[in-house]
């Protein structure tokens, strides 16, 4: 037995291609059993597209699926085994795919009585100038009788539907084989060779030959690709199979293939022995074609990934034993495309690991996650060493993850890693991010905390994976320590990956940055204020004792009517707008009759402020907003967004040279800012546009130094600015800043001035 036929028909001067539809129509699911057939001068192609991944450990089955070393994944939210068929239109000179059209068989569908659903490797067939697809059926009864069915094709959409009765009764009949010179009739066996008729009229078949044969097979001969004419010769590509249980009772299979020719009278005259495509224990083809010089086989692999061999017809001849001449000892040189140079470099050493792992690797990049699934099975399993051997049931498990639908598995399998390697991080990070995703933080704490256990023991892995280093573990034990109620040690914790050593990649370093920003400080602690504090308010404003209590976090519309001696009717650009009234420094001002613009990301903040608020709030992205509009003065500006990048972005963007602002409050976030330079790049450039910072390093507690207080000192009452300006560079809770007993004023009465009484009269009262 040939075990890889490809193997010869390369080194022969033949070819393979790769038969891929791109992910978005297949979700990256199996692609396999195409079928052949030239009609109207294209050459066509039809591939069956199924919904399930098949998992089928080889060689040494060391690495079997939690149901055993051969089963059909589907979805877990549907078992069904769904079929769809895509028809394409190949180019006849590179065999590349020119169209892809998916078969609309919706007019015909009924609802799907049986699991498995769709019309099953379908060959391609033109009878009386009508195209078909020929294949079975199973979803029309609740017991899932099989049956086939020949399927009129116009336009990619199915027209007419004819359901074959078979000559006798039977539970389940497939894989006909389609005579492409007699309309209508099939080969339904091989040996003895039965031949059957269909009557379109009345959907019912006749046995028309039944020819006993004198070769004798150790197998059953089953269908396969149509039976097509070559010299004065009928041919077909037929299938086997071995079935068997293992020794815990589960199923496996292998399948073998071989060409089988027959003379006019239909007696087997020729056949070659049983062969594989390239070494998978399940391949499968529906088609067969005979160009001039080669022969164009597609086939199925794994049920997974589709190719298409170009074979010489002289390999055939001798395969067959047509001819006997010696087979010539030519070898052609791989083919020019890096991908194809990729397959036949599997092909010509499919026990390789490497070969194996760099086609799987080739599938995965092309979202192919079924077909790369197979491959990196197979890497496992032939064992190219300890680190590829675990790398591969990663990506195993990240195929499956990648197809979604299929979590009990994709656990399984990450665990397979595991239980491969158990003292490797890389496996425990990905089962922390499993749980993590489904908000079992508990138990992603305890896979991050135990891989953190071997944090020193990772090997460079493949990026592509997601593993870098172990401080993604501990940004995951940090992340789960905040959604387990324990706020204090996630804030520590992130702010020692902050801190730490190893460098951070830009995704981590986002995410540190966001998640420090979002948790804030101590539970970002609110300093309220209310009318007892009155007196002790570092400046009084004018009406301060009117205010009975205010709406920011830290006194921010408290210092802008400080600035501003109380101001009435003023104007303000509020961006980040949040909350309405809960932390706004805007919400005060608007109760004093200010009028303002309030800009908003989020689409439920923005609905929530409508509703309670007068003035207007903008739901927008503060990056992209029209800034040209604003007038030459504003009396109060807060810029309030994350991270501390996007606030000193937009800081920038503000149209400066035509605006003033009188008073601005810019929220840094220094305390969170892990390149800690936004401050200093704001610093800079608010005092190169002439603003005075009155007070920096504001905070809610004694460290986290959050925002700093700024004013166009013009607009300014000296006076003021010399009692509420703080040069110091340490940080200051606000609510001390603010409420500062030793510097409490009030601005002191200008004197009256003095009036000259020597030259006036009086008139005497009567």
């Amino acid at each position: 037995m040939n075990n890889n036929i490809c193997n010869l028909a390369l080194r022969l001067g033949g070819s393979i291609y790769p038969l891929v539809i791109p992910n978005d129509l297949t979700n990256g699911t199996g692609l396999t059993n195409p079928s052949i057939l030239k009609v109207n001068g294209k050459l066509m192609l039809n591939i069956r597209h199924v919904q399930y991944s098949l998992y089928h450990s080889e060689k040494n089955q060391k690495h079997q699926s939690p149901y055993g070393s051969l089963v059909y994944l589907n979805p877990e939210d549907d078992n069904s085994l769904r079929t769809v068929n895509f028809l394409c239109e190949l180019d006849e000179q590179t065999f590349e795919i020119k169209s892809i059209n998916k078969v609309d068989m919706s007019k015909l569908d009924t609802k799907p009585l049986w699991d498995f659903i769709g019309l099953e490797d379908a060959r391609l067939v033109n009878w009386d100038d009508n195209f078909y697809l020929s294949g079975v059926r199973r979803d029309t009864t609740t017991n899932g009788v099989g049956r086939m069915e020949l399927s009129k094709i116009k336009n990619n959409k199915e027209v007419s539907r004819l359901r074959i009765e078979p000559p006798t009764d039977a539970y389940c009949e497939k894989n006909w084989m389609p005579i492409l010179d007699m309309p209508y009739h099939y080969v339904k066996w091989c040996s003895p060779t039965e031949i059957v008729k269909v009557n379109p009229l009345t959907k019912k078949s006749e046995t028309v030959h039944l020819i006993n044969q004198k070769v004798n097979f150790k197998r059953d001969l089953r269908g396969g690709s149509q039976v097509v004419r070559y010299k004065n010769y009928w041919v077909a590509l037929t299938h086997e199979v071995d079935l068997w249980n293992d020794e815990q009772g589960r199923k496996d299979a292998e399948y073998y293939h071989r060409f089988i020719v027959w003379d006019n009278d239909w007696n087997i005259v020729y056949h070659s022995e049983d062969f594989k495509f390239m070494d998978a224990r399940i391949e499968f083809s529906c088609g067969l074609h005979f160009g001039l010089e080669n022969i164009l086989i597609p086939f199925g692999f794994q049920d997974t990934t589709a190719f298409l061999l170009e074979m010489p017809i002289s390999q055939f001849e001798r395969m067959v034993g047509i001819t006997n001449e010696a087979q010539p000892q030519i070898y052609k040189e791989l083919h020019p495309s890096l991908y194809n140079k990729i397959i036949e470099a599997y092909i010509l050493n499919p026990n390789h690991a490497q070969s194996n792992y760099i086609l799987a690797l080739n599938y995965f990049n092309q979202a192919q996650y079924s077909s790369a699934l197979s491959f990196f099975l197979r890497t496992a399993e032939l064992e190219g060493g300890h680190n590829m051997t675990y790398e591969s049931l990663l990506f195993v498990a990240l195929c499956l993850k990648k197809l979604g639908r299929l979590e009990t598995t994709e656990l399984s399998l990450w665990n397979n890693a595991l239980r491969f390697a158990p003292n490797r991080p890389e496996a425990y990070l990905f089962l922390s991010q499993y749980y993590e995703e489904r908000k079992k933080f508990s138990e992603a704490q305890s896979f991050a905390r135990i891989g953190l256990e071997f944090k020193h023991n990772q090997i460079e892995l493949n990026p592509i994976l997601g593993y870098y280093h172990y401080y993604q573990l501990m940004f995951q034990d940090a992340l789960c320590d905040w959604n387990l109620g324990q706020g204090t040690e996630s804030r520590k914790k992130f702010k020692e990956l902050a801190m730490g050593n190893h460098p951070l990649n830009k995704q981590y370093s986002d995410l540190i940055q966001i998640n420090m920003t979002s948790l804030g400080c101590s539970g970002d602690p609110f300093l309220p204020y209310n009318n007892s504090m009155s007196e002790k308010l570092r400046y009084k404003f004018y009406g301060y004792d009117k205010i009975d209590n205010n709406f920011s976090q830290t006194f921010q519309d408290m210092f802008t009517l400080c600035m501003l001696d109380g101001l009435t009717n003023g104007t303000y650009l509020e961006i980040g707008a949040s909350d309405p009234f809960k932390g706004s420094n805007s919400a005060l001002l608007e109760k004093l009759g200010w009028s303002g613009i309030s800009l908003e990301i989020l689409e439920k903040e923005v609905t929530k402020f409508r509703s309670v608020r007068k003035n207007p709030v903008v739901l927008c992205d503060a990056l992209e907003y029209d800034y040209s509009k604003l007038g030459s003065v504003i009396d109060y500006l807060q810029v309030d967004c994350e991270p501390p990048a996007i606030t000193y972005e937009i800081l920038t963007k503000l149209p400066f040279a035509t605006t003033d602002f009188k008073v601005i409050t810019y929220e840094h976030d220094y305390y969170t800012d892990m390149t800690g330079s936004y401050r200093e790049l704001s610093r800079k450039f608010l005092s190169s546009k002439g603003y005075t910072m009155v007070v920096g390093n504001i905070a809610p507690d004694e460290t986290s130094a959050y925002e700093d207080w700024w004013v166009k000192p013009e607009y300014i009452d000296p006076y003021i600015l010399s009692i509420m300006i703080d040069p110091s560079d340490k940080v200051k809770n606000a609510k001390t800043y603010m409420l500062s007993e030793s510097k409490n004023a009030i601005k002191p009465m200008q004197p009256l001035p003095v009036m000259d009484f020597s030259n006036a009269r009086f008139v005497p009262d009567k």
